[in-house]
């Protein structure tokens, strides 16, 4: 890739990214749309999941990238809580897929027989129960959750609220987390801060929202992930871009949040 051709792509993403910032402001429902029911709201998401693979890609440059930065800050979190270990804590991944957020708690001292997964796409479940056979994994719902009350330590979503479009579902999805999460408990969330309108599938999900879904917990935000499309190019290019870009705070298109229940 030449240095000018990097250079184009990098202007034209930041011309896509302000578009979809502004769209971020603007209202993300109608008033004249009627609020899907929970069964046709997880029959659609359960096709768009089922028409995935999620795919381990260890070589990935991107895919390293982003999940380093991620792990740096959650191992930050953590020890300024003043843990050395994750050994003793319970954990519940929502929407855990095949299982990959689940085995990097373990780099963090996670027990495998704390560690607990739900995710609606039978396929991922059966090759999480294979992939991963001293954990425990439910095919189920969100929005209700086959939980005690406080039952958990550490709850956690990555991507999984922006794939559910109907408001009513996304906040009984929160309380359910809410419920099975113990007083003092954490609740760890990643998922995109912009909508895509390429993608009708999916909806970004800003502070204010998270804020308003999350209520009953002390929260602190992060905004990570270099745009995939800049990130992507970057890394073709010179790898150590990605984090010269990543200092452009506009160029970040996630958050990474941290909530304490109250």
């Amino acid at each position: 890739m030449s240095r000018s051709y990097f250079w184009i792509r990098v202007r034209f993403d930041l011309l896509v990214f302000r578009y979809l910032s502004q769209r971020l402001r603007m209202p993300v429902e109608s008033h004249n749309t009627p609020a899907l029911r929970l069964d046709d709201e997880r029959e659609r998401v359960h096709r768009i999941y089922e028409l995935r693979r999620e795919i381990d890609t260890p070589l990935d440059l991107f895919g390293l990238y982003t999940l380093q930065e991620r792990q740096v800050c959650i191992s930050k979190f953590f020890r300024r809580l003043g843990l050395s270990s994750l050994k003793d804590q319970r954990i519940l991944d929502v929407g855990c897929g095949t299982g990959a957020m689940l085995r990097r708690f373990l780099d963090f001292g996670a027990e495998p027989r704390n560690c607990v997964g739900i995710d609606l796409t039978p396929n991922h479940v059966q090759s999480a129960r294979r992939l991963n056979p001293n954990f425990a994994f439910v095919e189920g719902n969100a929005a209700q959750l086959p939980f005690h009350d406080e039952e958990f330590d550490i709850v956690h979503q990555a991507t999984v609220f922006t794939s559910v479009l109907d408001p009513g579902i996304k906040r009984a999805m929160a309380f359910e987390i809410m419920r099975t999460l113990r007083p003092g408990g954490h609740f760890i969330w990643y998922d995109f801060a912009y909508s895509n309108p390429r993608n009708r599938n999916v909806r970004g999900i800003g502070r204010a929202e998270i804020q308003e879904l999350f209520g009953g917990c002390r929260l602190q935000f992060h905004r990570v992930t270099l745009a995939p499309p800049v990130a992507r190019a970057a890394i073709r290019f010179a790898p150590f871009f990605c984090r010269t870009l990543w200092a452009v705070p506009f160029l970040r298109t996630h958050y990474l949040c941290f909530g304490q229940k109250l």
